[in-house]
């Protein structure tokens, strides 16, 4: 039994006695337990070492032997550790030239476009070569120490990019296309019905040398940013003030453009109107003799005569650049615009049993103007399904086109009916050509005045002769009085009613004169079967 004994320590704890008279405190460590756990500790961290020793040494080894890129590599954002160099150049190539784009901007606008648009690429194979040399061929110490060090702080390799500088340069002509942004001239407008200027804006045009130098000063820089900045230089507007050419839109603008669109061919007509707002898109600012002018821009109009188009049926058309000039003149005098539809060519199929005179008939066009427009065309050979070009109509209206005036022939009936302001005034008894020598249908034009005509071929003076169209080249049928042979006989008096002539149209002398007088070159004709 243990008898405790003695009074409290400082710390509160009690000092027993043994029996023996000697102290009793906590039990001291076994020395040799201590000795065995230390030597257990650092056997154990021997073993982990060599472990960790054996370990990279095999890691090494294995990147060495297999010739592997080594862990940590990297090239811009492609991580390469473990890859062949074969493997490396495919995943660069991948990314670096098939997948990246390449931005484009003037610091406003932006753009993207592939990097080879520019000679840009990355040599994917040299590149993949270099990220293979880190940590190889270099001893093993120092092959050890990059390993390391990649794993720890992994390893940039710079890309090796190569640059085409003619395709460089050709690449940013064709850009600069897209990029370029012209002046906008000094113009008025119309708002809320009044008439303003609106001031000139600067433009921008790509400097396409000085941007090649950015792009050759660093080309590698350039395609791992991802960004080609692009220099370019402002371009001044030819008008920057408009202010003096407002009085004069003013004028322009002070009321809608009536237009009538008339078709010669069809003798139809339909109306438009153009409000001023839209006008006011028409008009540019030119720098004239007198100073700044208002112009009506070709460009826009044609643009509104597009719209136009869709409402005039297939096959018609307004042509920009003969509609110009009545728009230009009505706007001026405030008057209304007459524009005259265009026909473009058209296409006939060959049908069985049809000729090229029975073509010509059903089209309206003479039947040489359609060999011409199909060269290599046998007239002869024509077989079923042949494809033939029709040439436009509008070539058989050579002259601007009198407007108010039109002259109708039946062939079958044998009557002209003359036309003034949709008012018919004559009406006459006629003979067309014979069967051998027919009259051409379609819708002709009045193209020379003659007093007196003299066919040689047929030794006929024709008085009041009217050309309305060439039956074959150099030789034009028309409108003529009763004809006289060089004896003085009259010819064809006591037929009239008939055909009798060899192609033109034949009126009694009084009708002939009277039409002659009438009939100012331009005044279409309309011949029907």
């Amino acid at each position: 039994m243990v008898e405790m004994s003695g009074s409290q320590n400082m710390a509160g704890r009690s000092t027993a006695r043994r029996r023996d008279g000697r102290r009793e405190g906590p039990p001291r460590p076994d020395r040799y337990a201590v000795r065995a756990a230390g030597l257990g500790m650092a056997t154990g961290l021997a073993v982990v070492s060599l472990l960790l020793v054996m370990v990279s040494v095999g890691a090494y080894a294995y990147f060495q032997v297999f010739d592997l890129i080594l862990p940590g590599v990297y090239v811009g954002d492609v991580p390469l550790g473990g890859m062949t160099a074969e493997q490396a150049a495919a995943e660069l190539n991948r990314v670096w030239n098939t997948e990246r784009g390449l931005l484009l901007s003037d610091g406003e606008r932006t753009w993207y476009a592939p990097p080879s648009d520019f000679g840009l690429a990355l040599d994917a194979a040299a590149t993949a070569q270099r990220a293979l040399d880190v940590g190889h061929g270099q001893g093993v110490v120092s092959e050890a120490l990059q390993m390391a060090d990649g794993l720890l702080n992994g390893h940039a390799v710079a890309p090796v990019v190569t640059l085409d500088e003619e395709t460089a340069r050709a690449g940013l002509e064709r850009w600069a296309e897209a990029v370029n942004l012209p002046p906008q001239d000094a113009t008025v407008r119309l708002e809320d019905g009044e008439v303003v200027a609106v001031p000139g804006r600067p433009g921008l045009t790509l400097d396409v040398e000085q941007t090649l130098a950015v792009l050759t000063a660093d080309p590698g820089l350039a395609l791992a940013d991802g960004y080609l900045p692009l220099v370019l230089i402002p371009v001044a507007p030819r008008i920057s003030d408009a202010s003096q050419a407002v009085e004069e839109a003013r004028q322009l603008l002070s009321a809608p453009l009536q237009i009538t669109v008339y078709d010669p061919i069809t003798d139809e007509e339909r109306s438009f109107t153009a409000p001023p707002e839209v006008i006011a898109g028409w008009l540019t600012v030119e720098a004239g003799e007198a100073g700044l002018e208002v112009a009506v821009s070709e460009e826009r109009v044609a643009a509104y005569l597009d719209e136009l188009d869709d409402s005039l049926g297939e096959g018609r058309t307004l042509d920009p650049v003969r509609s110009i000039e009545p728009i230009r003149e009505a706007l001026r005098t405030h008057t209304p615009a007459t524009l005259i539809v265009s026909h473009p060519p058209t296409t006939y199929t060959v049908q069985p049993g049809d000729t090229l005179t029975s073509i010509s008939w059903e089209v309206g066009i003479p039947y040489w103007r359609i060999l011409e427009a199909n060269p290599g065309l046998e007239a002869d050979t024509l077989s079923a399904g042949q494809v033939l070009t029709i040439p436009s109509k509008d070539e058989l209206l050579p002259l601007p086109i009198v407007m108010g005036k039109r002259i109708v022939v039946s062939i079958s009936e044998q009557r002209m009916w003359v036309y003034e302001n949709g008012e018919l005034i004559a009406e006459n008894v006629i003979s067309t050509g014979i069967d051998r020598s027919p009259t051409q249908p379609g819708v002709f034009q009045v193209q020379t005045h003659e007093l007196s005509a003299y066919a040689a071929i047929w030794d006929l003076t024709m008085p009041h002769f009217l050309g309305i169209y060439e039956a074959w080249p150099g030789f034009m049928n028309g409108f003529h009085g009763l004809p006289t042979l060089s004896g003085g006989q009259i010819l064809w008096a006591d037929v009239l009613g008939r055909p009798a002539s060899y192609g033109c149209i034949i009126l009694d002398l009084d009708a002939a004169e009277a039409l002659y007088n009438w009939a100012e070159d331009g005044v279409v004709v309309e011949i029907r079967e």
